[in-house]
């Protein structure tokens, strides 16, 4: 039987949450609340973008910049698996999450009655459309 190997997670943690959201950093009744929003608001990002963050030890493509240094000292320019986000998109993917976690935040109901209702920011849609794999 395989085992599903655990997908590497983005590093934001609940304290970056917690002043996102304009939260108390010190409170925590919420966490768990904040911890299921995360866990959803980084499932959809997998299903929508097709992309994921790197995992430790993760095959990277670099550009040496002292060759002699032991090992070679070099930059990462990306990772060999085109599906894995580079440093760049990572701090988008982050800003993303953190958009999607705000709106999540807010609006806790499936329904609002009695509110102006707005889409979910265009923040939000342009970094998808930066990030997500193309699909024919």
């Amino acid at each position: 039987m395989l085992t599903p190997r655990p997908l590497a997670a983005p590093p934001l943690t609940l304290a970056t949450i917690k002043v996102h959201l304009k939260l108390d950093p010190s409170a925590t009744d919420e966490d768990a609340l904040l911890g299921a929003y995360l866990k959803a608001a980084v499932g959809t990002f997998r299903v929508h973008s097709k992309r994921r963050w790197p995992e430790d030890n993760e095959p990277v493509d670099m550009v040496i910049t002292d060759p002699t240094t032991v090992p070679p000292t070099g930059v990462v320019t990306s990772y060999s698996d085109h599906r894995v986000l580079n440093a760049d998109e990572q701090a988008m993917a982050e800003s993303w999450l953190l958009l999607t976690l705000g709106h999540l935040y807010e609006n806790r109901q499936s329904v609002a009655v009695g509110l102006n209702l707005t889409e979910l920011p265009l923040g939000c849609q342009y970094l998808m459309n930066l990030l997500r794999e193309p699909t024919l």
